[in-house]
């Protein structure tokens, strides 16, 4: 089972690289279409096009790895008054709730991206179907629940066990939960 969470969290990790190069793609698009406007009055035509279609991709390409890290925000104020065994049951409980969540919107979004190739839906400027992003999106989403799937997993494993499912920042840096 560990092999698969470290396979999962790579993946994961690949994703947000990619989504976090497409944001970069769009800010230096954006940043150019302005500068453009003001000094030549002239901007780069779709500018929103390309906006609207790639956000949805540079979102849900970041999804799957802050589930696999456990980078959500949790108020852990219960479970510090509660201990060990019912602080784990919180945890337990909270990935049911976010895997419940995630399969909730991927089921959602998967027949959203369907009626918008059926329809036909296109950009507004540059005319490109907007399906395929929203695609991509929906396979990010989908492996997004199959991730959460694997971390309710190995919080059910560790409340029975009686241990910490969170990841061991030695192993991983970039493995620590916000709290509040």
């Amino acid at each position: 089972m560990k092999s698969t969470e470290a396979r999962l969290r790579a993946a994961s990790q690949t994703l947000a690289l990619i989504g976090c190069a497409g944001l970069l793609g769009l800010a230096v698009m954006t940043s150019l279409d302005v500068l453009l406007r003001w000094l030549a009055e002239t901007p780069i035509q779709g500018v929103n096009d390309v906006s609207a279609v790639v956000m949805a991709v540079v979102i849900s390409a970041s999804i799957p790895a802050n589930l696999a890290m456990k980078q959500n925000i949790s108020v852990e104020v219960f479970g510090s008054l509660a201990g060990g065994r019912a602080k784990s049951a919180l945890v337990a409980f909270a990935s049911l709730v976010s895997l419940i969540f995630i399969i909730l919107v991927a089921w959602q979004i998967v027949p959203y991206t369907a009626n918008l190739r059926v329809n036909g839906d296109r950009t507004w400027v540059l005319a490109w179907p907007v399906w395929p992003c929203w695609t991509a999106a929906s396979v990010m989403l989908i492996f997004a629940a199959v991730v959460q799937l694997s971390v309710f997993l190995a919080d059910v494993a560790a409340l029975v066990r009686g241990g910490n499912s969170s990841p061991d920042p030695e192993d991983d840096p970039a493995a620590t939960d916000a709290h509040l």
